[in-house]
């Protein structure tokens, strides 16, 4: 048990090579415009390459990230995908800002074997990247703000954990993976029931990001902070089941000194009226005023300041390496 915990913590830890990783991995590059899924000769839009996989199949493998974009997809309607080619990393997840030869998205993965829940956990997190546009804050420009879009990519992996917990329970997409359910729903509820994602009774959110905000704003990968709002953003999520307004994100993001209340407030702008009403409930979140015309928003629910009795209970001692 604690051996898995220990696994567990070692593998959300590795978002934190993504600051480092990323600036010296991505590339500036002329992209070309998404179209539908390419197949591959494999017969999908994903392949997964190369060595450093453990005992996993590449099949396998591809078929564990199929089934994280057909759920993904579900919730961006018309939304298509450029070829993606996945390899096997030792320094930790991240998707490149540039692309491959035929114009796929290359992402990498620092999961092993067939612990499915890690597959699911970091290929949600980068393909959430890839359809909020990511390359638009590619270097040279300056990404501001650009822990807002890590954490919305932390709550998706929350999301994404949680729907697959329950799914494989009854129809895993390899009938002999039932087995692997559990370890699924353990590994989901390490990763929701962490004490640094849950906000104490002694401060509200409001208060705590007052705190917290500037920091945030020119340094995207505070894991443990990301991941306290990531608790927050998550009912956001789930209320919703179209996302589009994410894939408005990063397109015409004002340069230089902006306040994240203008980051918001530009994003708004940006978003098709259809689906402002995603974005006026996240600026809702951190009690922003919303943009004029912005009259439609309702509550959100909100997690509990702390984590149960129960919750804390499934944590015990089970709970992440160093606690």
């Amino acid at each position: 048990m604690k051996k898995a915990a220990a696994l567990t913590s070692v593998v959300l830890s590795l978002v934190d090579l993504q600051g480092a990783r990323a600036t010296e991995l991505k590339h500036s590059v002329t992209l070309p415009k998404s179209s539908a899924i390419q197949e591959n000769r494999s017969g999908s839009g994903i392949r997964v390459v190369g060595d450093g996989w453990g005992d996993a199949k590449h099949d396998d493998i591809e078929v564990v990230l199929n089934a994280v974009a057909t759920e993904m997809l579900k919730h961006f309607p018309g939304q298509g995908l450029d070829p993606i080619v996945v390899s096997s990393s030792q320094y930790g997840p991240v998707v490149l800002y540039q692309r491959g030869p035929q114009g796929e998205y290359q992402v990498h993965l620092a999961a092993k074997g067939n612990r499915w829940a890690e597959y699911v956990y970091e290929f949600s997190h980068e393909l959430f990247h890839i359809l909020a546009h990511y390359e638009y804050h590619a270097p040279p420009r300056r990404a501001r703000h650009q822990w807002f879009e890590e954490m919305m990519c932390e709550t998706v992996s929350l999301y994404m954990l949680k729907h697959f917990s329950l799914t494989w329970e009854r129809s895993p997409p390899i009938s002999e993976w039932r087995k692997y359910a559990p370890n699924l729903h353990n590994f989901t509820q390490r990763a929701l029931t962490e004490p640094h994602r849950q906000l104490p009774k002694t401060i509200t959110f409001q208060k705590w990001f007052e705190q917290n905000g500037v920091d945030l704003a020119t340094k995207p990968y505070l894991r443990k902070k990301n991941e306290l709002v990531a608790t927050f953003f998550l009912p956001l999520l789930e209320q919703n089941s179209d996302w589009r307004a994410v894939t408005y994100l990063n397109l015409n993001v004002p340069q230089g000194e902006s306040s994240f209340h203008d980051h918001l407030a530009n994003w708004y702008q940006t978003t098709p009226a259809q689906h402002k009403l995603f974005v006026a409930q996240a600026m809702q979140l951190f009690h922003f005023k919303v943009p004029a015309g912005g009259d439609h928003l309702i509550t959100l629910e909100q997690p509990p300041a702390e984590p149960t009795d129960a919750a804390e209970a499934r944590v015990g001692s089970a709970g992440p390496a160093g606690q």
